[in-house]
């Protein structure tokens, strides 16, 4: 990189790029100045507008929510009192031993749950009024590319797998934001355009993960995990991390490669060495992860084979020798797993161990999938998620994704018929929401849609049984302690248990699209979005609260989500050191940019069947 440094990786990690009324001298000859850098028209659409004599006028800033200080008058946990009081709720605590209330009150004394009960009195407490709401504990999420925050829906239509010209995510999202280079397909060793570095500077980095994380609060989800495939240097590695630890969020940052320009000059560092706390995962859990005690923990994407080129260790040993926990993409591939299973140094607790994806798994093809082991026109039995059942390992079903993205059909039965509730995870704004209702309302609907067709004889000729349904409270259990379980801090939060730290979240059901209120786990599930988030509590602080994000000026934060973007966009644009980006199937080209009003990715998509026609 060149330029002033980044940022001190020795500092503290508080440093509040946005952070309202805070030091905002972040970033390499000050972050908060850069903008687009000659762009010209290549640049998407900015929500600045100009009048009709030209000049520049704010934007409206409907949806731009920053707690005013009025608002803040009468904040709780603000410093003055150490007790809050969550009075009058519905309280769904997912704590069988706790119970739920149909009206009770929750007490915090610092950072931990202190009390449920029908009637507390306040003390010395600051109290909440919280009536006509639901408070539970805060969602968590499993699996997301959060450096990816800046190319929002940047293919909303796009799949997973294909080559350049068409838009897809491997070749839109992986080849040119993120590694800066497309090759032949099928030949990689032919290069058709290399920028000779990556689009993306540490800055670009740091505040995707900011808007990734802050985002998402203000949806509910309280814990995430961040799978960046961003680390192209240390560099870039200290900025993803500096970000999530900036945020306030509850996180589980696994450690993930990004692209390895070290042949040319570059330093990259993935994975890291055994005993080796000068580079890779040794370097970070000694700067970064060195207290248990934290918001965020370390986690490591490597996987269960060589932990590099010739290594006489796995992946799982290198991260476990680290105290990190494990997050492993596996799409098809169920050798992978028995092969993982094969090798000894990986043990036989995988506790630690969270599986995304999982989708096709079955031993054999499959078409439908019932209840138990039953499949047609083969058994639905499957080795590596019997595997996966007995060793104890986690799954993160990316549903929404893996429907859209092709995948595969998302693998909610299969989870289900071997024992395993598993969790919920966003993956990618490049395609989808973080919405954790959308999450939640889609796994419902989905196992629910693919066991009722098998209700119909004309839709099962199989005759498979029909699998259980899961209910609204199952599919909050996936988004809450499943979670929690994954990320290992289910013992800290994913359900509302005196002792544990204050996670919580309020939604407001006293609405005119949820009111009155006649279940509760089916007023979340089926009736509620982002929108009903009221306040949100992490570790007992106040960081969501009345609809508006404490302490950030989101405005400006929205700007420099934008400048990122352009930078990236321009860098993009600029020359390359071999060939030239040739144009897409449906992107602007010359210079290249995302196609803002059109389809982004359905050229030659699917060339086997018409295109449909709007009947009017």
């Amino acid at each position: 990189m060149t330029g002033d440094t980044f940022f001190n990786p020795h500092d503290a990690p508080t440093s509040q790029a946005v952070r309202q009324n805070g030091d905002h001298r972040f970033t390499r000859r000050r972050f908060l100045m850069t903008g687009a850098g000659g762009i010209a028209g290549a640049s998407l659409a900015t929500g600045s507008c100009r009048s009709t004599s030209g000049t520049t006028v704010a934007p409206p800033l409907a949806g731009v929510r920053s707690a005013t200080p009025a608002d803040l008058q009468n904040l709780v946990g603000d410093g003055r009192k150490r007790r809050i009081l969550l009075r009058g709720a519905v309280v769904f605590s997912l704590d069988p031993e706790i119970g739920d209330f149909e009206s009770a009150d929750v007490l915090i004394d610092g950072k931990t749950i202190a009390r449920i009960a029908p009637s507390i009195p306040a003390g010395d407490a600051e109290v909440v009024d919280c009536s006509g709401s639901i408070v539970m504990p805060g969602f968590v999420t499993t699996h997301n590319h959060q450096y990816e925050a800046i190319q929002r829906s940047i293919i909303p239509d796009g799949l997973l797998a294909g080559a350049w010209p068409l838009e897809t995510y491997g070749s839109v999202v992986q080849n040119i934001w993120t590694a800066g280079r497309i090759v032949e397909p099928g030949n990689p060793d032919n290069v058709i355009w290399d920028l000779g570095r990556v689009p993306y500077d540490p800055e670009d980095c740091y505040i995707a993960e900011l808007i990734a994380c802050l985002g998402q609060i203000s949806e509910g989800v309280t814990c995430g995990t961040d799978t960046s495939q961003s680390s192209h240097t240390p560099a870039h590695t200290d900025a993803l991390i500096k970000g999530v630890m900036d945020s306030g969020r509850r996180m589980l940052f696994a450690y993930s490669p990004g692209t390895d320009r070290s042949t040319e000059g570059v330093p990259y560092e993935f994975p890291g060495t055994m005993n080796d706390t000068t580079k890779g995962i040794g370097r970070l859990a000694r700067m970064y992860f060195s207290s248990k005690d934290q918001l965020v923990t370390l986690g490591f994407g490597g996987g269960a084979g060589p932990a590099f080129q010739n290594a006489p260790y796995t992946g799982w040993q290198l991260a476990r020798s680290f105290g990190a926990s494990m997050s492993n993409h596996v799409v098809g591939n169920p050798q992978g797993i028995i092969a993982a299973a094969a090798d000894a140094r990986n043990g036989t607790d995988w506790a630690d161990v969270t599986f995304i994806h999982a989708t096709r798994w079955q031993d054999n093809h499959v078409a439908a999938i019932g209840a138990r082991s039953t499949g047609y026109p083969n058994s639905g039995q499957s080795k590596a998620w019997e595997i996966v059942r007995d060793r104890g390992a986690h799954v993160s079903i990316a549903n929404l994704i893996e429907m859209q993205m092709r995948h595969g059909m998302p693998p909610l039965q299969q989870a289900l018929n071997h024992g395993i509730l598993p969790s919920l995870s966003p993956d990618v704004e490049t395609n989808m929401t973080t919405d954790p209702f959308s999450l939640m309302r889609g796994a419902f609907c989905l196992q629910r849609a693919l066991a009722n067709d098998l209700a119909f004889k004309e839709s099962n000729p199989g005759n498979l049984p029909v699998p259980q349904l899961v209910t609204s409270r199952q599919v909050i259990e996936m988004a809450t302690i499943a979670g929690a379980a994954a990320n290992r801090v289910l013992h800290k939060v994913g359900t509302l248990t005196p002792g544990k730290e204050a996670d919580i979240i309020v939604l407001d059901a006293r609405n005119i699209n949820t009111w009155p209120m006649n279940n509760v786990a089916g007023t979340i599930v089926t009736m509620m979005n982002p929108r009903h988030v009221r306040d949100v509590l992490i570790a007992g602080k106040v960081v969501f609260w009345k609809g508006k994000l404490v302490g950030w000026d989101v405005d400006r934060l929205l700007r420099q989500a934008e400048q990122a973007r352009d930078r990236v966009l321009a860098r993009i644009n600029g020359p390359a050191k071999v060939g030239a980006l040739p144009p897409g199937n449906n992107s602007f080209s010359n210079p290249y940019r995302p196609n803002l009003l059109g389809d982004c990715c359905h050229k030659g998509e699917n060339t086997t069947a018409p295109e449909y026609v709007l009947r009017a």
